[in-house]
C-alpha cells in the first residue's frame, strides 16, 4: 500500500503537476491525521472497556462483601433476640440459679459479660473509591447508599461495638471483688453467687448492658436494611438478572400469611411502663411490605406516618429507627397476637376482628 502511494507521488512530481501534487500531500496527511485519531478513539475505547470492566469487579467485590456482612448481621440480630428473652426473665425474676436448673439458665449469669466485634469487610469499597477517578453519574445514589454504610454506618456502628466492649470489660472487672469469683470461672455454684445474680444489683447491670446493647444493634439492623438494597443496586447497575441470595431479602416471603398481620391489635398484657405504650396498635400493607401505623401527637400536632417493617426470619420484622422486636403469632386470621418486645419487656396485643 505504501508503494503504490509512493508511486502515485513520484508520477505527480515528475510530471510536473505540483497543485495536484500538493492536493495528494494534504489528501495524505489528512489520511494520517483520521489513521491517528481513529487508532486513539479506539484506544480510548478499550481504556473505558477496562475502566468499565474494573468497576464491575470493584461492584462485584463489594456484593461479595456486603454478603458476607449481612449474614453476620443476621447472627447478631439472632443473637440480640435470644437475649431479650434472657433479659425478660431477669426482669420479672423468672430466672432459677440452682443447681437443677444451672445448665439451663447459665446464659443467665454470662449476659453482661460477652461481647462480639462486629467490622464491616470493605475492601471492596476501598479499591473503588481509591482507583476509580470517574464514577458514572447514574452511579450517584448507589455511591450515596455506599458512604452511608462504609463512612458514617460504619462509625456509628464501629462506637458502639467499643462501647460495648468497655462495659463488658467493666462488669468482668467487677467480679474481682466477689469472693466466688474463681467458682463462677470455673462453672461452680455457691450460695453467694446465687444471691447476687438473684439480686436488684445483677438485675440492674443487665438493664444496662441491655440498653447499651439496643443501641448497637439499631445500627446493625440500619446496615442490614441498606446493605440488601445496595445489594439490588448493584444488580440492577450490573444488569445482572440471576436469583439474589435467600439472605439479601427483608420481604416476607408468604404474602398471604403477611396479610393475617394487617389490622388493629388490642393490648391485653403490658410488661412496660404505661407511659408512650398505646393500648391499640394498627398495621397495614403497601406494595406487599408490612406497615406500622404510628400517630404522633403532640402540642397543637397530630402526624400519621406508616413506618415500613422489614423481615427478618419467621414472623419477626424490625424498622429502621429503633431495634424493637415485632413479633407476631397466628397462621391464620382467626386469633392472632402481636408482642412488643424491647428492653426486655414485652407487650401483647390479640388482633381485633371487625365483626366483633
Amino acid at each position: 500500500m505504501l508503494r503504490f502511494f509512493r508511486q502515485i507521488r513520484q508520477r505527480l512530481l515528475t510530471d510536473n503537476k505540483i497543485s495536484k501534487y500538493l492536493l495528494y500531500a494534504i489528501g495524505e496527511i489528512l489520511l494520517v491525521v483520521i489513521g491517528i485519531l481513529i487508532a486513539l478513539q479506539i484506544d480510548n475505547w478499550n481504556e473505558e472497556k477496562k475502566e468499565r470492566q474494573r468497576l464491575n469487579d470493584f461492584l462485584t467485590e463489594i456484593q461479595n462483601d456486603l454478603s458476607d456482612d449481612i449474614l453476620k448481621a443476621n447472627d447478631f440480630i439472632d443473637d440480640y433476640i435470644a437475649k431479650d428473652s434472657i433479659l425478660r426473665n431477669i426482669r420479672l425474676d423468672k430466672v432459677s440459679y440452682g443447681i437443677e436448673k444451672y445448665i439451663e439458665n447459665r446464659q443467665s449469669l454470662i449476659l453482661i459479660y460477652e461481647s462480639e466485634n462486629f467490622r464491616l469487610q470493605s475492601k471492596g469499597y476501598d479499591g473503588l473509591v481509591q482507583n476509580i477517578d470517574n464514577i458514572p453519574k447514574k452511579h450517584k445514589n448507589l455511591m450515596d447508599m455506599l458512604n452511608f454504610i462504609y463512612v458514617a454506618n460504619r462509625y456509628d456502628l464501629e462506637s458502639m461495638n467499643k462501647r460495648l466492649e468497655a462495659n463488658t470489660h467493666d462488669n468482668i472487672d467487677n467480679l474481682k471483688s466477689k469472693v466466688w469469683s474463681v467458682d463462677f470461672w470455673d462453672w461452680r455454684l455457691n450460695d453467694d453467687m446465687i444471691t447476687y445474680f438473684e439480686s436488684d444489683s445483677y438485675k440492674n447491670e443487665a438493664v444496662h448492658y441491655s440498653n447499651i446493647l439496643w443501641g448497637f444493634i439499631t445500627h446493625i439492623v440500619q446496615f442490614k436494611i441498606t446493605a440488601i438494597e445496595t445489594y439490588k443496586e448493584i444488580a440492577v447497575l450490573k444488569s445482572d438478572n440471576a436469583s439474589l441470595p435467600k439472605h439479601v431479602s427483608y420481604t416476607y416471603p408468604e404474602p398471604e400469611t403477611l396479610s393475617h398481620f394487617a389490622g388493629k391489635f388490642q393490648i391485653f398484657s403490658r410488661e412496660s411502663s404505661e407511659l408512650g405504650v398505646e393500648n391499640q396498635e394498627e398495621f397495614l400493607i403497601e406494595d406487599n411490605q408490612l406497615k406500622w401505623h404510628y400517630s404522633y401527637e403532640g402540642i397543637n400536632v397530630q402526624e400519621d406516618f406508616n413506618i415500613p417493617l422489614y423481615w427478618h426470619k419467621n414472623n419477626i420484622f424490625f424498622n429502621f429507627q429503633v431495634p424493637a422486636i415485632f413479633e407476631f403469632n397466628g397462621e391464620n386470621e382467626s386469633k392472632v397476637i402481636f408482642t412488643g418486645r424491647s428492653h426486655g419487656q414485652w407487650d401483647r396485643y390479640e388482633k381485633v376482628n371487625p365483626k366483633d
